[in-house]
């Protein structure tokens, strides 16, 4: 997995420097791409083991990515949804205001890395289990530790985004059974360790932490939570009162996938504020 210079930094001699490198301000390469961020590692995992849960008529939020590298024969039919139309998108809602899609409309529905960024986060997942068919699947995650925007980011939806949550297992428990669902009805699996928590502040890619690194998991350290939820038939829930955000008049950054997290205008602040 990964290239050769990242797969150096498993080595014991690299690993030591490694640690004394860590006392920094800011993360390593400024925050840009390296490699893969080790939430997506998890990420992946989590699908591989639900890769047959990918089925049927199936939706995406912001793309159909997932679907598509996912899919087997079993899916007929792979849709985006986001917030606002442009190319590759077939479903305009916002989730967490999404009456106008039908209820019991689809086989499987993933969720990736946006439910922080949600701040009405119990009526998206009322209406993300809402949308499904009887039995159909929700795959969705919860980030634990993330970076923060303080001038929000445009990411071309029309307005800027910000991050709302910080979860932890049980408050992911507690929003699945608000939504009218039972112990039975969803699986939660937690990844990452007080080490993995650092190292993704810290901009390391998945490729240069070892195995152990990796696989080890402390429950008092979680990074990722991962969300197997299967509608049951006779699901009933109460559409939860909608809630509305305050939000700061700024002057949003734009995203810039070469960037990473610290794009242009957001690594600027961050860097004056700690020189």
């Amino acid at each position: 997995m990964g290239s050769a210079p990242l797969r150096l930094g498993r080595l014991p001699i690299v690993r030591a420097w490694r640690g004394q490198s860590l006392r920094r301000l800011q993360p390593l390469a400024g925050g840009r791409q390296r490699g893969t961020a080790v939430v997506r590692y998890y990420w992946q995992q989590f699908l591989d083991d639900c890769r047959a849960d990918i089925r049927g008529r199936g939706l995406e939020v912001g793309s159909t990515a997932t679907l598509q590298h996912m899919a087997s024969g079993a899916l007929t039919t792979a849709e985006a949804l986001d917030v606002r139309p442009r190319d590759g998108v077939h479903v305009v809602a916002d989730l967490s205001r999404a009456d106008g899609i039908e209820a019991g409309r689809y086989d499987c529905f993933v969720v990736p890395f946006t439910t922080h960024l949600i701040y009405d986060v119990d009526a998206a997942l009322f209406h993300a289990v809402r949308i499904l068919k009887p039995g159909g699947v929700l795959l969705v995650n919860f980030t634990c530790v993330d970076y923060y925007f303080e001038r929000g980011l445009d990411m071309g939806t029309g307005t800027p985004l910000f991050v709302f949550w910080s979860f932890t297992p049980i408050q992911v428990e507690n929003l699945l059974r608000r939504t009218g669902l039972t112990e039975r009805d969803f699986t939660l699996t937690t990844y990452g360790n007080l080490f993995l928590r650092v190292a993704y502040q810290m901009n390391m890619a998945a490729e240069e932490l070892t195995a152990d690194e990796r696989n080890h998991r402390d429950p008092g350290h979680p990074l990722l939570i991962c969300a197997r939820v299967v509608k049951p038939a006779d699901w009933s829930a109460d559409r939860p009162p909608y809630r509305e955000p305050w939000l700061p008049q700024t002057n949003a950054a734009d995203w810039n996938s070469k960037t990473g997290h610290y794009p242009p205008g957001v690594g600027s602040v961050f860097r004056n504020r700690t020189q």
